[in-house]
């Protein structure tokens, strides 16, 4: 038994040291993406366990980060359409929360997910 205490331990710890490499040597193009990648796996995490607060809070902080990564001054009209996508899916989060609602946080994976392939298409 700790033996595998251990090991998931370790492994979740190589998994940050990994997380950690690839954001300090990310562009802001790159950064954006994992972002998105993250928010991908953490909806995952709250899909098997929808109560699952620690996810759902990170779910929301990763919304928020992308949100304030926008350059509204560069991005233009792009950076508006983008920030009230990330508004409405925060929104979404809570309602997927609130009302453990297995169907709209599909949707809403779906959502993030065709985001996250047309940042990868840029």
């Amino acid at each position: 038994m700790a033996y595998s205490i251990f090991s998931r331990s370790a492994l979740r710890h190589y998994q940050e040291l990994a997380l950690s490499s690839r954001l300090e040597a990310a562009t802001p193009h790159a950064l954006v993406s994992l972002l998105y990648e993250e928010l991908i796996i953490t909806l995952d995490v709250l899909k098997a366990a929808i109560t699952n607060r620690p996810s759902a809070a990170r779910a929301s902080s990763i919304l928020v980060s992308l949100e304030a990564s926008l350059d509204f001054e560069q991005g233009g009209q792009l950076a508006q359409t983008l920030a009230g996508i990330y508004r409405t899916m925060q929104a979404e989060l809570t309602f997927v929360i609130r009302h453990q609602d297995q169907a709209r946080l599909a949707v809403l994976r779906e959502g993030v997910t065709d985001l996250y392939q047309a940042w990868r298409q840029i």
